[in-house]
């Protein structure tokens, strides 16, 4: 068991040591997933971005089938959704990244080595709709990062990545991410600015000093 997100980040760090002062990009996926993502860059003396999804709920007669839509576009649910629905989750997406980071301006990840980092994955849907996007991006190399995942998250990841670091495997969830941590309070989205310019100025500040 993890206390807290930033153990969890400190301990992926630590499985990912060969990293360190490389060219790669930290890819933290807010709002838990930047507390993680910044433990892990500031250990590994790397930069951080961030991917932003929207989150949505499709309900259907069979009942409600959550989804997950990056700010690029991919998608990934167990159903298919309206071109409203889509739209909604774009526009989501696009409010958070200006929220998050005063810009509305997209990363570019084309040849970048990038290590994804979020705080765990459930259904896995947060992590496979950010790996879809990634992967549409064509970097040199994605790395996927989690404290804890479910062993069919982990699989799904292993054949669409490079790279996969997940510190606790789940047969399957029977319960929630939180049931791994002692300490998981809501991250709000006032936190995930001030985290995000914060790590940007640890970068920052570290590439002066040395």
């Amino acid at each position: 068991m993890f206390y807290d997100r930033y153990e969890a980040g400190r301990d992926l760090a630590e499985a990912l040591q060969e990293y360190v002062g490389t060219d790669s990009v930290v890819c933290a996926i807010p709002r838990g997933g930047i507390l993680s993502g910044i433990a892990v860059a500031k250990r590994l003396e790397l930069p951080i971005e961030i991917i932003v999804l929207g989150t949505g709920e499709h309900v259907t007669n069979d009942g409600s089938l959550r989804y997950a839509i990056t700010e690029f576009g991919a998608y990934a649910g167990t159903d298919e959704i309206s071109d409203t629905e889509l739209q909604s989750g774009l526009e989501l997406a696009k409010q958070k990244r200006l929220a998050y980071t005063d810009s509305e301006q997209l990363p570019n990840w084309k040849d970048t080595t990038v290590i994804v980092v979020d705080d765990g994955a459930e259904s896995g849907l947060t992590i496979k709709a950010a790996v879809t996007s990634l992967l549409e991006q064509k970097p040199k190399k994605i790395i996927v990062a989690l404290p804890a995942a479910s062993a069919s998250v982990k699989k799904w990841l292993e054949e669409h990545v490079d790279e996969v670091v997940v510190l606790l495997v789940e047969p399957e969830f029977t319960g929630v991410i939180h049931e791994h941590f002692s300490h998981y309070p809501e991250v709000f989205d006032k936190e995930v600015h001030v985290a995000y310019w914060h790590a940007k100025h640890i970068y920052e500040q570290h590439n002066k000093n040395k």
